[in-house]
């Protein structure tokens, strides 16, 4: 008799939850820019509920879902700054799914040290 592999049954699990994170990460990179994006959505692409959602994501990233979707929505929120300069603050601010222009700048700050209008002259002061 053989003994039971287990290298390749480890690897399928490995390959199962990078397709899984994949789905999610192209999910919320599809839909960032809605303010209303909930847990709840992104669990149910990722067919979990959404406690086990939270511990899978957070495990999988080190980071829960809502500090990653800031990170995300401030690194949209940084490029669109620079690369469409017509845009206002306001105007980026709802383009990256806050819904808030307040909260907004305390986001942008927090993440970049910077208000948004002082990130936006600097860089393209240089």
């Amino acid at each position: 008799m053989h003994a039971p592999a287990r290298g390749p049954r480890r690897l399928g699990r490995q390959g199962k939850e990078q397709q899984r994170l994949s789905r999610v990460y192209q999910y919320i990179e599809q839909h960032y820019h809605r303010a209303s994006l909930s847990v709840q959505e992104v669990a149910e692409v990722a067919y979990l509920s959404v406690p086990a959602f939270c511990r899978y994501f957070r495990q999988m990233t080190r980071l829960t879902l809502t500090d990653f979707l800031q990170d995300f929505r401030v690194s949209h929120a940084c490029r669109l700054l620079l690369e469409e300069e017509e845009l206002s603050v306001t105007e980026v601010c709802y383009a990256t799914g806050f819904n808030n222009v307040s909260h907004f700048n305390k986001t942008f700050r927090r993440h970049t040290n910077q208000s948004p209008t002082e990130y936006r002259r600097q860089r393209l002061a240089q």
